[in-house]
């Protein structure tokens, strides 16, 4: 699959298997919905709950493990950012909701993703437009709606 830029994925916890169909599916979806994003290389870690909960607690306060964190590049770097996910979490919040990992997976992308180009959730009205956002990216990858659940 060919994107406008690299995707550098970068394994840290021995719990992931190969993701990186979902991966590169994903970006492309959501590169598919947005108007103009803004294109850079991008590095998505796979990682666990411990690594996780060190950045949350670092970067966010939060002395807790998490499913994604996005951390931005601001332009003009070449970079886009940084997007970390939690296998132990992900895994975990999939069987909550009764969802494939994969799907689940997707949707975190998509998630971060939105977040690197600026998007956020801390009002309603952001969350709204954010989450419309990742709903028209899952539905091209025939995923339903993450927010039903």
């Amino acid at each position: 699959m060919s994107l406008p830029f690299d995707i550098d994925i970068a394994l840290q916890s021995d719990t992931w298997s190969n993701h990186e169909a979902v991966i590169y599916k994903s970006v492309s979806a959501i590169l598919e919905v947005l108007e103009s994003p803004r294109l850079g290389e991008l590095s998505i870690a796979l990682s666990d709950d411990a690594q996780i909960r060190c950045l949350n607690r670092e970067y966010r306060g939060k002395d807790k493990p998490t499913n994604v964190l996005s951390f931005p590049v601001p332009p003009p770097a070449p970079l886009l950012g940084d997007i970390v996910l939690a296998y132990e979490t992900v895994e975990s919040e999939a069987k909550e909701k009764n969802i494939s990992f994969d799907n689940h997976l997707s949707h975190l992308i998509i998630h971060g993703f939105l977040h690197l180009q600026g998007y956020d959730h801390i009002n309603e009205e952001d969350a709204s437009i954010m989450e419309a956002l990742e709903i028209q990216a899952l539905t091209l990858l025939n995923i339903d709606n993450p927010y039903l659940y």
